[in-house]
Order: C-alpha cells, then sequence, then structure tokens
C-alpha cells in the first residue's frame, strides 16, 4: 500500500554509517510524515538545507492525501473531482503521477497509484484502524486501475469511474529527495546525506573521499541490529518492509502495503526489500512494487532495469541480490544466507 503522504510513506530501515569530516550543517524537520535530515559536507550550508525544507513543506500541501491534516491539495482537489470535468494539476504533480503510472505498467499494477480507495478503507496509520469488511474491500478494489487513468499533456487528470483517486505516497517522497539533491547540487554541494525516514540519498563522497557506508536493518530486529552494509555514492537507498505500520486485530498482524490484487496486505514470503539507484523516486517506487510483486517476478523485474539494483530478503532469511549488488554490499547478519 504506498500510504499518504501526512501518515508517512513506506518507511525504510536503512542506518547511516557516517563517520565523517567534522562541522558539517544538519537540518532537521517533521515533513512527509516522517522525521528528515540533511547534512551538508562540502560545502555545508545552513540556508541551503532551509531552502530544501521549504521545497519539501511545497511538496507534501500539494500532493498529501491526508484529509485529517489538509483541507484542500491538488490530489484531494482531483480525488473530488467530477469524472466528467476531471481537474488540472500542476507539473510537479503531473510529473509525479506520470512516473507512477509507469511503475505501475511495469510492475503489472503491483504497485498503483490509484490505490487511494484502499488506503482510505484501511486507514493505517490513523488512530483507530480496523479490518475493513470484504465487501467494503471488494467495493474498493473496483474502483483501483491504474489502466483507467488518463494525464492529457495540459496536465489534465481523468479517471474512468466517480470514485477513484490517486494517492501518490509511495513515490512522492522519493520526489521530494531528488528535488532536495537538485537544490543541492545547483549550489555547489559535493558531499552530503539525506535521511528522508529512511529514504538515503548519498550526494558525492563523503568528505574523506570515501564512499557513504548505509547500514541495511535486520528485518526482524531493532533498528541498531544490521543485516549488511552498502558503499554508495550518488545513490539513492530505499527499504520497504512490513514491521514499522502495522496493528494487530484478532491476534492477525496486519502491515501497510496492499496488494491491489487482494485488498489485503502482501503476504508472499518477502520480509523486506531494498532498492539502490541513481533517483530516489524510482528506489521508492520499487521497493514498494517489489515487495508486493513477491521474488521470482520481483526479481525479474529488477534484472530487467539497469538503472536499479535490489537486495530481497525472505521470511526464510535468504538474501537474493541482483547482478550490480555484490561489490556494493557486505553481508553482516550471519543468521542470513547470500542465495547465489
Amino acid at each position: 500500500m504506498q500510504s499518504s503522504l501526512a501518515r508517512g510513506i513506506v518507511v525504510t530501515l536503512a542506518l547511516t554509517l557516517t563517520a565523517c569530516a567534522p562541522n558539517p550543517v544538519t537540518g532537521d524537520a517533521l515533513l512527509l510524515g516522517t522525521a528528515i535530515r540533511i547534512q551538508t559536507y562540502r560545502p555545508a550550508n545552513a540556508q541551503l538545507i532551509d531552502d530544501a525544507f521549504a521545497r519539501v513543506a511545497e511538496i507534501e500541501a500539494t500532493m498529501s492525501t491526508t484529509e485529517a491534516d489538509y483541507d484542500t491539495t491538488e490530489l484531494l482537489e482531483l480525488n473530488r473531482a467530477p469524472v466528467a470535468s476531471g481537474y488540472t494539476v500542476s507539473a510537479d504533480t503531473q510529473l509525479v503521477i506520470e512516473r507512477a503510472l509507469h511503475f505501475a505498467a511495469i510492475s503489472d499494477g503491483a504497485f498503483d497509484p490509484t490505490i487511494w480507495p484502499l488506503v482510505r478503507l484501511w486507514n493505517i496509520g490513523s488512530e483507530q484502524p480496523e479490518v475493513p469488511a470484504r465487501q467494503a474491500i471488494d467495493a474498493a478494489q473496483q474502483l483501483v486501475n491504474f489502466r483507467d487513468v488518463r494525464v492529457g499533456a495540459d496536465g489534465l487528470v481523468r479517471f474512468a469511474r466517480q470514485g477513484m483517486g490517486i494517492d501518490v505516497g509511495g513515490i512522492a517522497k522519493g520526489f521530494a529527495a531528488d528535488e532536495v539533491v537538485t537544490i543541492l547540487r545547483e549550489a555547489g554541494v559535493t558531499s552530503a546525506l539525506l535521511d528522508f525516514g529512511g529514504n538515503i540519498y548519498a550526494l558525492g563522497r563523503k568528505p574523506d573521499g570515501t564512499a557513504w557506508r548505509i547500514g541495511v536493518q535486520r528485518p526482524d530486529a531493532a533498528r541498531s541490529q544490521l543485516l549488511g552494509v552498502l558503499e554508495v555514492q550518488d545513490r539513492s537507498v530505499v527499504t520497504s518492509g512490513p514491521y514499522e505500520r502495522f496493528f494487530v486485530e484478532g491476534g492477525v498482524r496486519y502491515h501497510h502495503l496492499i496488494d491491489p490484487a487482494t485488498g489485503f496486505p502482501a503476504e508472499n514470503g518477502i520480509e523486506q526489500v531494498t532498492i539502490v539507484s541513481e533517483r530516489s523516486i524510482d528506489a521508492d517506487a520499487l521497493s514498494t512494487a517489489v515487495y508486493i510483486m513477491g521474488l521470482e517476478r520481483g526479481l525479474a523485474l529488477l534484472q530487467s532495469l539497469p538503472e536499479a539494483e535490489g537486495i530481497i530478503v525472505t521470511l526464510e532469511r535468504e538474501v537474493h541480490m541482483t547482478d550490480g549488488i555484490p561489490p556494493l554490499f557486505e553481508l553482516i547478519d550471519t543468521d542470513f544466507t547470500i542465495v547465489p
């Protein structure tokens, strides 16, 4: 499930290992429903961080679908608009919607931005989530189909049926991270680290000239326990798993990664997916898509995409990797086994 922005998107559990040069400028904010940290090193620049946070706040105020936090946003207006007229969105929102539809297409709907009716129904992340009635889930599923969205060159978005809606919570945090990277690069920053609630972007190299070391959490343990470490530069690292956002009802644990094909949280033997890519928007969407697709289909999709690499961890504690990951990844936890 792609959750709404103000409630936290897919929470990733990459822990940064940053024995870096002293005196970075660090800024922290609560945006997109999560804690965001930006550290700039070369050069360290406080004003840039303020500019970056302002840009992220603008994106949230434009694309959130959390009605408890916003009376209106572009996506709320789109989702409320009559089918006959549709709604014209900004260039930013159009870009994010079109990119989301791209990943919906290549994942055969595993990642689907029209999942909004199911997101509202399950309401995971609220104070009172509950398992919806089967009849309600079936009705909501009839409104989920990315193929029934039309986006015009002028930004006019139309749905095929009233009641449909778009939620970009599974991709907009990545878009926001990429926008911040652009702000920093255009200002001449060559070394920085972004943590958007676990969505990591390592800009350039560390000040000492070495690659950034990004810790990937062990999926069934506390955040301080690492599965392994990735060494990256100018790359985003995003992880999806079911262990951060969930609720328990009747002794059953329901997580936030909803499979559009079933209307229920995905259950396919995967415990965690980590994506490494140059663009955080891609890593964000793919981490969710691959988790919902399952091991075989998800791995096949990643192997077909030259712009992305991935690590898939199964409930059997097997670690599956795409061809480009081994030179970047060191497995630390010996409870897990790398499968060739």
